[in-house]
C-alpha cells in the first residue's frame, strides 16, 4: 500500500510541475497574441488558431521517421503497423508486434502479425474502460478528431476575446472553467459534487460579477480613448475599449471556459490514467486533422469578409506568431500531461494562478490601474478556487486508499 501510495505522489507531484509550466507559458501567450489585436497589427484569431492547432502534426515527426527508416529496410511503408506500435506495442502479447509485425518479409509472418494486432485491437476495445490496458489505435483516433473540434472552438472564442478585453479580464473570466469543469463532470460522473464545490462555484461568480463591473465602470468613466477602433462584419466602428466591445470579449472569454470543460472532462472520461495513451500519437492526429479539415474555413472566411487572409506583414508580428506557436505546442501538451496525472478540476483550479500573474502584467506593462472592486473580484475567484481545490485533493486521496483497500479485501476474499 505504501508504494502504491508513494507512486501515485510521485504522478501528483509531476502533473503539478507540469501545470507551473502551463500559467507561465499559457500567461505569455495572452500578451503576445493580445500585442498584435491591441495595435491592430494582426488580427488574425482564426487562422492563428489553426496555425497553432495544425502545427501538432509535428508530433508525428518521430513516427514517420521510423516508418522511413523501415521502408529503406524492408521496402514496405507501413504507416499503420507503426501507428499500432507505437500506441498499444506494450499490451500486445509477449512482443509479438515487435518481433513480427514490421521485420521480415514473408508474407505469412505479416498475416501472422495482421491476425495479432487485429485480435489485439478487438480485445482492448472490447475493455477500453478498464485503467489498465491501453487504448487501441482506433480509439485514440476518434478521441482525437472529438478534441480537436472542441479544443479548437475553445481557443478560437480565447484567443478573439482579447481582441476585446484586457490581458487579465480575459484570465479571470477564462478561469471560471473550474465551475464549467465541475458541472460536466458531474454528469459525466467524473467530479463528484458537494455542497464546498457548489459554494465555491458561486462566490466564483460573485467575483466575475466584480470584474466584470469593474472593467465597464474603468471605460465609461474615462474621456481619453487610446485603442485602435475594430470594425466588425455589420460595419459598425467599435473602439476595443467601449463597453460594448468589453462585454463582447468577456461572453467570449466565459464560452472558452465553458467549451474548456467540456474537452477536460472528455479526455479524463475517455483516457483516464496518462500510461493507457501516447500523447504524441492522440495531439499528432489533433493537428492532422486541423491542418487537413478545417483550412476550407480560412477561405469562407476571407471571401466573406469576416477574417481576410494576408500574411504577417513585419519580422516582429512573424516572431511573435511563431513564438506564441512554439508555446501552445509545448503548454498544451504539458497541460494534457497534468491533468491526466491528476484530475481536470485540480488542473482547472490551478490554472487559476495565471490571474495575478495577468493583473500584474496589465498593471506593469500597460499602467492599467487595479481597482478595489476588480482587486476584491479576483480574491473571491482565487478564494473560491483554493477551497475547491482542497475539496477535490482530499476526496482524491480518500477515493485511492478505498481503492486500495478494496483490492486488498478482494485478494483476501480469493
Amino acid at each position: 500500500m505504501t508504494g502504491s501510495i508513494r507512486s501515485q505522489s510521485k504522478k501528483w507531484t509531476l502533473g503539478l510541475v507540469l501545470l507551473g509550466v502551463v500559467v507561465l507559458l499559457w500567461v505569455l501567450s495572452s500578451f503576445l497574441i493580445n500585442m498584435i489585436f491591441e495595435d491592430n497589427s494582426y488580427r488574425k484569431p482564426f487562422f492563428i488558431t489553426y496555425l497553432n492547432t495544425a502545427s501538432f502534426i509535428f508530433y508525428l515527426v518521430p513516427t514517420f521517421k521510423n516508418v522511413w527508416h523501415k521502408y529503406k529496410t524492408t521496402g514496405k511503408l507501413n504507416i499503420h503497423d507503426e501507428l499500432i506500435l507505437e500506441e498499444e506495442g506494450q499490451a500486445i502479447p509477449n512482443g509479438t508486434a515487435n518481433n513480427n509485425t514490421h521485420v521480415g518479409t514473408d508474407s505469412d509472418d505479416d498475416d501472422t502479425a495482421a491476425t495479432v494486432v487485429d485480435e489485439h485491437s478487438s480485445l482492448v476495445s472490447k475493455d477500453s474502460s478498464d485503467p489498465t490496458i491501453k487504448l487501441p489505435l482506433r480509439s485514440t483516433i476518434k478521441l482525437s478528431a472529438q478534441f480537436c473540434i472542441l479544443w479548437f472552438l475553445a481557443n478560437l472564442v480565447t484567443n478573439a476575446s482579447l481582441s476585446y478585453t484586457s490581458v487579465a479580464s480575459q484570465t479571470i473570466l477564462s478561469s471560471t472553467s473550474s465551475f464549467f469543469t465541475l458541472l460536466v463532470s458531474a454528469l459525466c460522473h467524473v467530479e463528484s459534487v458537494n455542497k464546498i464545490k457548489v459554494l465555491g462555484s458561486i462566490v466564483s461568480f460573485i467575483g466575475i460579477i466584480m470584474v466584470t463591473k469593474s472593467d465597464y465602470s474603468y471605460v465609461t468613466a474615462s474621456k481619453i480613448h487610446f485603442a485602435i477602433p475594430y470594425k466588425f462584419h455589420n460595419g459598425i466602428d467599435y473602439d476595443n475599449t467601449s463597453p460594448v466591445t468589453i462585454i463582447i470579449g468577456n461572453i467570449l472569454a466565459l464560452a472558452g471556459a465553458l467549451f474548456y470543460g467540456v474537452y477536460s472532462t472528455l479526455l479524463k472520461l475517455k483516457v483516464q490514467d496518462e500510461s493507457r495513451i501516447n500523447m504524441k500519437i492522440f495531439f499528432g492526429f489533433v493537428g492532422l486533422f486541423t491542418l487537413v479539415f478545417l483550412w476550407p474555413a480560412l477561405i469562407l472566411l476571407h471571401f466573406t469578409g469576416k477574417e481576410t487572409f494576408e500574411w504577417p506583414s513585419s519580422p516582429r508580428v512573424l516572431s511573435i506568431i511563431l513564438t506564441n506557436c512554439l508555446i501552445t505546442f509545448i503548454s498544451d501538451f504539458c497541460w494534457a500531461k497534468a491533468m491526466l496525472l491528476t484530475s481536470p478540476l485540480i488542473v482547472t483550479v490551478g490554472l487559476s494562478t495565471t490571474i495575478p500573474l495577468a493583473m500584474v502584467g496589465d498593471f506593469v506593462f500597460k499602467e492599467k490601474p487595479m481597482t478595489a472592486l476588480y482587486l476584491f473580484g479576483a480574491v473571491l475567484i482565487c478564494g473560491s478556487f483554493f477551497i475547491v481545490n482542497r475539496n477535490a485533493e482530499e476526496e482524491t486521496i480518500n477515493h485511492v486508499i478505498d481503492e486500495m483497500a478494496d483490492n486488498n479485501q478482494l485478494r483476501y476474499s480469493v
